[in-house]
């Protein structure tokens, strides 16, 4: 594709339009050329930019400067709508949209920079560039959104049918059969939570965009085996045994965090087929409590979490162990200088720095605490069960 960076360079000569180095008066009185003169303008100006995002800009740059070029724009949208999935893959829709916004708004800025003398003389000319430049954006940004909304508008196929059965401990062997959808005997079930690794659109669409970008890098990585459903905060993945040995499944979790630029929170659970619902349950619960206890991102199995699981569970050991920190409910500044303290490894400057406090303020804030709760944070046999009773109040109450 040609880079029509120089053709038309565009500039303000004495406070009027000027097209290729001449006043507006001078220059061919084309509308069409006056705005693609002007995009290349501009895609000059990104041609530095080595970013992901620099390259989509660029494209799409060149892509309007062609549909203004091309006596019919059908070719080139096709193009553009094929670089829009690709963009919708990465993540980038959003942006490029954006990036062709401002673009337009820069245009249309130039277009009405002359002054008032030299607007009124080529009034037809700024009237309809502008125009032409509205139509270009509502074309491109019709066709960017339109393929970014297709390459999301997924029917529900064999996998998630397979899936829907085995999450709500329906037989499955009907719909493999109708699929052609291979049945693993053994899954690794994965529960997964996750953020953007930086702000993002809050929207319907950029929430589509993590989605897709999770589902690709996952697909990527897995084969076809691999179920999942999948939102904008996480999901569920059911890993055949077979795919993924154990020891691998945490590079999996943290490649597909990095494709998909995301954070990922997981835990994972092997079962048998047959037990896919219960395995499916526990997963998520061991999340639940990852979240809670704001564990760092990555992998975390049952036996890392089987002690924290346990004391979870139903019954007066619980109900016990809750109320044990219940003295503190009124004393938010306590409770967290304990949390801090006990990851801090029970070193008192370590918590002071952490908390932004006089290590002696830490001394007296656990002897606040000892006086409240019974309990000192310094006796191991105490530090015991104040370890058990954060870790109750931290996870919500199970749910019978």
């Amino acid at each position: 594709m040609s880079e029509p960076t120089t053709d038309h360079p565009v500039r303000r000569l004495r406070g009027a339009l000027a097209v290729a180095d001449r006043p507006a008066a001078a220059a061919p009185a084309d509308a069409r050329d006056t705005a693609r003169a002007m995009i290349g303008r501009l895609l000059t100006r990104v041609a530095a930019d080595a970013t992901r995002a620099g390259d989509a800009e660029r494209d799409c740059l060149r892509l309007a400067i062609e549909i203004l070029r091309a006596p019919s724009p059908h070719a080139c949208t096709a193009r553009l709508e094929d670089a829009a999935r690709t963009w919708a893959r990465d993540g980038m829709s959003l942006d490029v949209v954006n990036a062709l916004h401002a673009a337009v708004q820069e245009v249309l800025n130039r277009i009405g920079q002359g002054d008032a003398t030299s607007a009124h003389r080529h009034y037809d000319v700024v009237v309809a560039a502008a125009t032409v430049v509205g139509d270009l954006l509502d074309t491109m940004s019709t066709t960017i959104i339109g393929a970014c909304v297709r390459q999301f508008d997924r029917p529900e196929d064999g996998h998630e049918a397979a899936l829907s059965a085995l999450l709500e401990g329906r037989p499955v062997s009907e719909i493999a059969a109708r699929y052609g959808v291979t049945i693993a005997e053994r899954y690794r079930v994965l529960a997964l939570a996750t953020r953007p690794e930086r702000h993002c659109d809050d929207d319907v669409i950029g929430k589509e965009l993590r989605v897709q970008r999770l589902r690709h890098a996952l697909a990527e990585r897995t084969g076809g085996a691999t179920l999942s459903t999948l939102s904008a905060t996480g999901g569920t993945v059911l890993l055949p045994a077979t795919e993924v040995a154990a020891t691998g499944v945490e590079h999996l979790v943290a490649e597909i965090g990095r494709a998909a630029r995301l954070s990922i929170s997981a835990t994972v659970v092997e079962t048998s087929i047959t037990a896919i619902a219960d395995a499916t349950e526990r997963a998520h619960e061991l999340l639940d409590i990852v979240q809670r206890l704001e564990l760092p991102c990555g992998l975390y199995g049952f036996d890392e979490l089987a002690l924290e699981y346990q004391l979870t569970r139903p019954g007066p050991a619980l109900a016990h162990l809750r109320a044990l920190l219940a003295p503190l409910d009124g004393h938010p500044e306590l409770l967290a200088t304990l949390r801090c303290h006990i990851a801090a490894g029970l070193n008192r400057r370590r918590t002071g720095k952490t908390l932004n406090l006089h290590p002696n303020t830490v001394d007296y804030r656990l002897r606040r605490i000892a006086e409240l709760t019974g309990f000192h944070a310094h006796r191991y046999p105490d530090l015991w069960y104040l370890r058990s009773a954060l870790v109750v109040h931290s996870v919500r109450p199970h749910r019978d």
